[in-house]
């Protein structure tokens, strides 16, 4: 059984009982090895009851095992009843769980003077057997080298109610803590958003740039194209006048003619070089330019 199941089984117990009844339920329940809170259980109206009458030591000791150590019953144990060897051992359990709770590296000396224990080896058989075995330190080691004990994680005790503001202001500020943080992941998270943007909009730009300085080369290696094949047919032409001066002026009188003639033997002769370019203009290769 669980110790919610437990802690309520003793809370329904307690409100049916007065005077010695509630005592001895008090000490059963303060030495029951499966019950580490008794807040629920102070709470209960006969309980509470025992306060200013001639039982009300057992009404401090149920609050000792709520919220006390082992050294506060020993500096009070006058006025408080007697434990037994189980309720002994479960205050010494709950004083290392608060001890625990608000350091995770505790030395050994100091662990033998909260709880009573003078040898190291009988210490260390503690902490194993009524700690760890029992739950009470539910993650954490012990360090026989640095002769300490170090805590992950341990159970939770009962508060105070005077001790709650103190909390309520542990969290609040907890809470900005984290909001705070919150706030700086956010910021974090655009400033990443906003350069992933900025840098897909340069990609995009110059893209848009080389894409346009290759329609350029394209275009302009088209019109070299063009020009080197008007290039072509002037030359072209231009050699069939030459050689047509060549031969007019060494040949003219064997050709005979006119000079009118002569001129228009030459047109000719421009006329069919223009062909004969045009047709090795025609059957040459495209450009393989891109």
């Amino acid at each position: 059984m669980d110790q919610d199941a437990k802690i309520q089984q003793y809370v329904l117990l307690a409100k049916g009982l007065r005077g010695r009844g509630l005592t001895d339920l008090i000490a059963k329940a303060t030495a029951d090895p499966a019950v580490f809170g008794f807040g629920e259980l102070l709470d209960v109206a006969s309980v509470k009851e025992l306060q200013g009458t001639d039982l009300a030591p057992h009404n401090a000791l149920l609050q000792l095992f709520a919220y006390g150590t082992w050294s506060e019953y020993q500096a009070n144990a006058s006025s408080l009843p007697p434990l037994n060897e189980a309720q002994t051992l479960k205050l010494k359990q709950l004083t290392v769980a608060s001890l625990a709770a608000t350091e995770k590296v505790l030395p050994y000396s100091r662990l033998q003077s909260a709880l009573s224990i003078s040898g190291l080896r009988e210490l260390e058989d503690f902490l194993i057997n009524h700690c760890f075995y029992a739950g009470v330190i539910t993650a954490g080691k012990l360090d026989q080298k640095q002769a300490c004990l170090q805590v992950y994680d341990v159970i939770g005790r009962d508060v105070r109610p005077e001790d709650l503001p103190e909390i309520t202001a542990r969290m609040a500020r907890w809470i900005a803590s984290g909001d705070e943080l919150l706030r700086a992941i956010e910021a974090r998270v655009n400033y990443a958003t906003a350069t992933a943007d900025a840098a897909r909009q340069h990609r995009e730009e110059l893209d848009a740039r080389i894409e346009e300085v290759k329609r350029n080369i394209k275009a302009e290696a088209r019109a070299n194209d063009a020009l080197m094949d008007e290039g072509g047919l002037m030359m072209g032409a231009m050699d069939m006048m030459d050689e047509d001066r060549v031969g007019t002026a060494g040949l003219g009188d064997h050709y005979g003619g006119s000079r009118a003639d002569r001129e228009e033997r030459m047109m000719m002769g421009m006329g069919m070089a223009g062909g004969a370019r045009g047709e090795r203009a025609a059957g040459r290769p495209k450009s393989r330019r891109r």
